[in-house]
């Protein structure tokens, strides 16, 4: 096995497992007044959401900070058709939907919905997120570089978005 390929496995092995570290310490650290624990879709604690991971090679450079690496755990709920606004990060971030609809356009474009029990994993490349018609409620991790002082940075949508 090449040595790209056995480091893409163990990235997202990383990133997997620190999915169900984060849905683990939201059960046990942030409880929610807007999704009951018993509307938390069954098995996301044993690996059973589906994850869209965009950029294996922002989680790579996350891991292998030379001077370390600060998780931060964020629970967000979005009011009916909020945006995020195009932005970036100064590190991936894995993002759990637990109630309602979130659409992520993508540097090109692309648009993709996710709903309850459904995540993804950005890179650093520049996104928005734009609630459903019924708000969304989730939880981002963020893997941030240690000298990282903020969690997202506004940016300008890509060409394809301007139009």
């Amino acid at each position: 096995m090449s040595n790209n390929r056995r480091r893409t496995r163990m990235v997202i092995a990383a990133a997997v497992i620190s999915l169900g570290i984060c849905t683990t310490l939201t059960y046990a650290l942030l409880p929610s007044t807007n999704v009951p624990p018993a509307a938390v879709p069954l098995g996301t604690l044993a690996g059973g959401t589906p994850l869209n991971v965009l950029s294996v090679d922002a989680f790579t450079r996350a891991i292998n900070q030379a001077h370390g690496t600060n998780a931060v755990l964020q629970h967000l709920h979005f009011a009916p058709g909020q945006s995020t606004g195009w932005h970036t990060h100064p590190g991936p971030n894995v993002v759990l939907i637990v109630a309602g609809l979130l659409t992520l356009i993508d540097e090109h474009c692309l648009e993709t919905q996710y709903g309850p029990g459904q995540g993804l994993a950005t890179g650093l490349d520049v996104h928005e997120g734009i609630a459903g018609p019924e708000g969304a409620d989730f939880y981002s991790l963020y893997f941030l570089p240690a000298d990282a002082d903020v969690l997202r940075v506004d940016a300008s949508g890509p060409v394809c978005a301007r139009r």
